[in-house]
């Protein structure tokens, strides 16, 4: 009897190991979103990637983990992106306006993906919480870092960056769980705007007001 922990060959595995890993997570993606994490099985999953079961136990515990790593991916190259900005001391604004318009980006062009992350995100167990809540906390506070460098230079007015940050954060969340219910070509247009008008709405609330 064949289970999905059995192996079955295909043409397609013989790409290298990294390779192999991304597919599988890409087919996860569009697997969870079209059955839904709870009803979708590990077989699926290699069947949508086009590898062997028994090669997804190779790169993940379960499928759990599976979910965990395409979790970590996103936050990892928000990450990324901050600390690459950061190097080439972009200016503060741009720092997260550029962040923004990053993270719409990647949302249009994978709506499987922004689709998963904001349901998963609310309706995982105690594990994936324990994942998810530090690579959240991680963002928030390198956006809170930006905003205390803002204070201590002068021209962001005396705030809590951390509640502030968080604030933007579950803005950003709300906006893309809109686009996700929206019409596509409103949606479209709002996702358009959104970096430079939230921008704006966060900068112009922190400015230090002129003494007179």
């Amino acid at each position: 009897m064949v289970n999905e922990r059995s192996f079955t060959m295909t043409k397609q595995e013989t790409h290298p190991a990294e390779d192999t890993r991304d597919r599988i997570r890409e087919a996860a993606v569009r697997v969870f979103s079209r059955e839904g994490f709870d009803r979708a099985s590990v077989k699926s999953v290699a069947e949508e990637a086009g590898v062997a079961v028994g090669s997804i136990y190779n790169h993940f515990r379960d499928k759990d983990d599976l979910l965990i790593s395409i979790f970590e991916d996103e936050f990892e190259q928000r990450m990324r992106l901050l600390d690459e900005l950061e190097s080439a001391q972009v200016p503060a604004r741009d720092r997260v306006e550029r962040l923004l318009a990053d993270h719409f980006a990647r949302a249009r062009e994978h709506k499987e993906l922004a689709e998963l992350l904001l349901y998963e995100r609310f309706h995982r167990g105690s594990r994936l919480q324990a994942r998810i809540v530090p690579l959240q906390r991680g963002v928030v506070e390198r956006i809170a870092g930006i905003l205390r460098a803002g204070i201590d230079e002068g021209w962001i007015r005396p705030c809590h960056p951390t509640v502030v940050a968080q604030a933007l954060f579950d803005l950003v969340q709300t906006m893309t769980a809109c686009w996700v219910l929206s019409d596509p070509d409103e949606a479209d247009e709002i996702f358009a705007a959104a970096p430079k008008e939230l921008a704006d709405l966060m900068w112009k609330g922190l400015r230090k007001s002129e003494t007179v």
